[in-house]
């Protein structure tokens, strides 16, 4: 080999070369465990990722929820939709046939929840008056 041909080192050399390589193994895994270590390189570029991903659902849950203000605002039509859907009200002259068997009473508050249940028992003219504001 190469290194057969060399003379021995002196001692005093010997453990230079022994703290030298002690000292690059203490750094080599300082580097890969330490508190900026690799291991912590992987764990925080995950956690990045992760709020990456919930920052984009934010933005976009964020978007819906103004398009949904926007509409409030600007579209009657909308408006009158969600009252329909929500509220169970109907405009004057409408019928409204409840067909029964279709839908329980328990199910019927878990879809709209059990303060509002009592609107699906009554609907409501969309004709505005002070007891049929908007809540």
């Amino acid at each position: 080999m190469f290194m057969a041909g060399l003379p021995p080192l002196p001692p005093k050399y010997k453990a230079v070369v022994f703290v030298g390589a002690g000292l690059l193994v203490l750094v080599a895994i300082s580097a890969v465990e330490g508190g900026r270590g690799w291991f912590d390189l992987r764990r925080l570029e995950e956690k990045q990722r992760e709020l990456e991903t919930l920052a984009f659902r934010l933005a976009q849950e964020n978007q819906q929820l103004r398009e949904h203000l926007r509409r409030l605002n600007e579209d009657d039509a909308y408006v009158e939709k969600l009252a329909r859907e929500r509220l169970g009200w109907i405009k004057p002259g409408e019928v409204v046939f409840r067909v029964r068997g279709m839908i329980s009473s328990a199910r019927a508050e878990e879809d709209v929840g059990a303060a509002d249940a009592h609107r699906l028992e009554q609907p409501r003219s969309l004709e505005p008056t002070d007891e049929s504001r908007f809540p």
